[in-house]
């Protein structure tokens, strides 16, 4: 029996139970009703894949925003040690 489980039939139901419940509150979190989910399963995967998009697009801008500030200041660190620190031993 653990063979067609993968696993002790209990902890292996265990998991599934546990993972079926956090992709259910990831649904319901983002709109998503089961109902939906199983009539429309290629509008669903467009929709996740438009929230994945749109997260990427905020993260993005955030990610450009700091950018901006950090790689001048690590580049003029990086040029300050070539030029003035030498080799350190380590």
């Amino acid at each position: 029996m653990n063979n067609l489980f993968g696993g002790s039939p209990p902890a292996v139901i265990l998991k599934i139970a546990i993972a079926s419940v956090c992709v259910g509150l990831l649904l319901a979190i983002t709109g998503m009703d089961p109902l939906m989910v199983w009539e429309d399963a290629f509008s669903t995967i467009g929709e996740v894949w438009g929230y994945a998009l749109d997260w990427f697009v905020w993260a993005g801008k955030y990610l450009v925003m700091g950018a901006i500030i950090v790689v001048p200041i690590w580049i003029a660190v990086r040029l300050f040690d070539i030029l003035f620190g030498g080799s350190k031993p380590s």
